[in-house]
């Protein structure tokens, strides 16, 4: 493909129009990008937060949206967020708040050296360009230092966009976000609601562009509209992902320091799928993966998500109801058998021999 570049005339010449090729990226076989695609590192925040994604988090103005962003920074030295792993990474956040309202927020949250924060670096919105410049210093920081997480907080206050609701404008915005991707950052973009009562998935303020160039919608809702002492939140999900919970309740600790799973509604939905899972289990005579037992579910039945078979194959283990081995890593992949079924199961054989040393026994 060629664009035509028109010359500016000279010494009263006429202006004239040379073709010169488009540096578009080379087409890729479906082999080519599943080796792509292998090199992806593993969730940042199991279901949510992806390597190479953009997340948009939406909800209610002073509702728990930089909340729940300041106890997730506070957990990438790896460990646990709402019943979800969090990998250990590095993180760069773009702030609309002050240094001294998150040095506040450090009383009672540790931050480690992974975070870093840039906070209202710009004295009003900015201009394309100086986004543009912004975005590349990110790049930047991907390429040079591994930075895994790029945090906009909020949209509204940095977008160069000045109109929400046209869908050109919010594209020249947030189509530079794909150079991000590309070089496999994770980006996550809290932003405002629309007023009035939107449709799941369509809660985000502005152009349905915007929900478009995203992978991942989580929305927070309150659980008790009206009520500001209630510390549950509702988080559902849209996604390109099965792995992405479609629906999660959460509730802040009383410390501030993290959320937990509102414990009934995972027994209700444990206790609900039991009875599916153990079948799934005892019908075969070998330890088996999350991807396998996905892969045997009924197919008269729903098929759960990974993080949602996760969470209730985590759950047999702590009842003690499950059996559990392997370290979660390629290679060693967590695999699940029903306690005190290792009797009825086939042993573990030895890899067969190649056919170079069948060979030389013949």
């Amino acid at each position: 493909m060629r664009a035509s570049v028109v010359k500016p005339a000279l010494n009263g010449q006429k202006e004239s129009t040379d073709e010169l090729p488009l540096a578009l990226p080379s087409p890729l076989s479906m082999k080519e990008m599943r080796a792509a695609l292998s090199d992806q590192t593993a969730w940042l925040w199991e279901g949510y937060l992806a390597p190479g994604n953009v997340t948009l988090l939406t909800s209610l103005s002073k509702s728990g949206k930089t909340t729940l962003l300041s106890v997730l920074l506070s957990k990438l030295a790896g460990g646990e967020l709402a019943g979800l792993p969090v990998r250990p990474s590095t993180a760069l956040v773009l702030s609309e708040e002050t240094s001294a309202l998150w040095c506040g927020r450090a009383d009672r949250l540790t931050f480690s050296n992974r975070v870093r924060w840039l906070c209202r670096p710009f004295r009003s919105k900015p201009q394309p360009e100086e986004w543009q410049a912004l975005l590349d210093r990110v790049l930047e920081e991907r390429r040079q230092k591994g930075l895994d997480l790029f945090v906009i907080d909020t949209l509204a206050s940095f977008s160069p966009s000045r109109n929400e609701n046209n869908a050109g404008s919010m594209l020249a915005a947030l189509l530079p976000l794909q150079a991000l991707t590309a070089a496999g950052l994770c980006v996550l973009i809290l932003h405002h609601p629309t007023k009035g009562n939107p449709m799941p998935g369509q809660a985000a303020r502005g152009s349905g562009a915007l929900a478009g160039c995203v992978d991942i919608i989580l929305e927070m809702r309150p659980f008790a509209p009206g009520d500001a002492d209630d510390r549950r939140r509702l988080l559902q999900g849209y996604s390109r992902h099965d792995e992405t919970p479609r629906t999660l309740a959460i509730e802040w600790t009383a410390d501030g320091a993290d959320y937990r799973v509102l414990g009934e509604l995972v027994s209700n939905n444990f206790t609900d799928n039991w009875e599916l899972l153990m079948s799934v289990l005892a019908d075969k005579l070998y330890k088996m993966t999350r991807q396998e037992i996905r892969a045997n579910w009924p197919p008269d039945f729903p098929t759960p998500s990974d993080t949602t078979l996760w969470s209730w194959l985590e759950r047999g283990v702590t009842d003690g109801m499950l059996e559990r081995e392997g370290n979660g890593l390629k290679g060693m992949p967590f695999r699940y058998w029903l306690k005190g079924s290792e009797k009825y199961m086939m042993p573990d054989l030895p890899p067969l021999p190649s056919l170079g040393e069948l060979s030389g026994l013949l």
